[in-house]
């Protein structure tokens, strides 16, 4: 079983802290909550989650005296702090990045903007290794299931397919995967580690599952390095 990503929710509201807990563990994300600054402290030493998203306005200490005790502490600092305010002033977003905070996001905030933050600061392999999208007959088998013919985002590292129904995160697939003019296809087997599901318009975001490889062999990585480079 991969482990899963975990992040920390600061936030005293309890209505947003429920959407946000939905939304985050349905994409396959360990959900940590704290409510005061004074909790969040604990949990942040304790837990130490890839991602915080920390509410500025918090009761017992602020948020913005939570960032700074993160960024000034040498085994905390290098954690992605996101500040969420209700005010989109010119001076609340000073205080934000005053505090040293990574990012900021303004109330009332979507499901694009959790996930565009989350693909920022936690889809390091994507920084590391090249991506390209493209639309192939990625066959991906799991016992009788089969999906084909969806999107997909290729890199040497893994794959994302775009599916309705993706598979629980851990599974363990086999992909027949096609590369365009890198001759015969890859036959490749991975692990899902994380699943995005459907959401409505505004935010848009395509449901499927992201697949990590886990035999890829070095004539392969070179064909979707080749591929990559060329697209």
């Amino acid at each position: 079983m991969v482990a899963k990503e975990k992040i920390l929710i600061v936030d005293d509201m309890e209505t947003f802290v429920k959407l946000e807990k939905m939304l985050l563990e349905r994409s396959g994300y360990e959900i940590i909550i704290a409510r005061t600054g004074v909790e969040a402290l604990k949990k942040i030493q304790a837990d130490k989650p890839r991602l915080v998203f920390l509410d500025i306005i918090m009761p017992e200490m602020s948020g913005d005296a939570v960032c700074r005790f993160i960024k000034a502490n040498k085994n905390l600092k290098h954690i992605p702090v996101v500040m969420v305010t209700t005010k989109s002033d010119e001076l609340s977003r000073d205080r934000c990045l005053q505090a040293g905070c990574d990012d900021y996001m303004t109330k009332p905030v979507t499901q694009r903007d959790f996930f565009d933050k989350i693909k920022k600061f936690l889809n390091l392999e994507k920084r590391k290794h090249p991506r390209t999208r493209l639309r192939i007959s990625a066959n991906c088998l799991q016992g009788e299931l089969s999906y084909q013919n969806y999107s997909v985002d290729l890199s040497q590292t893994g794959i994302f397919i775009e599916t309705p129904d993706p598979l629980p995160i851990g599974t363990d697939v086999i992909i027949r995967l096609p590369i365009p003019r890198q001759g015969a296809p890859i036959l490749v087997k991975g692990s899902v580690i994380r699943t995005v599901p459907p959401s409505p318009p505004p935010e848009g975001v395509n449901s499927g599952m992201g697949v990590r490889f886990t035999n890829l062999s070095s004539e392969d990585i070179e064909k979707i390095k080749t591929f990559v480079a060329d697209s």
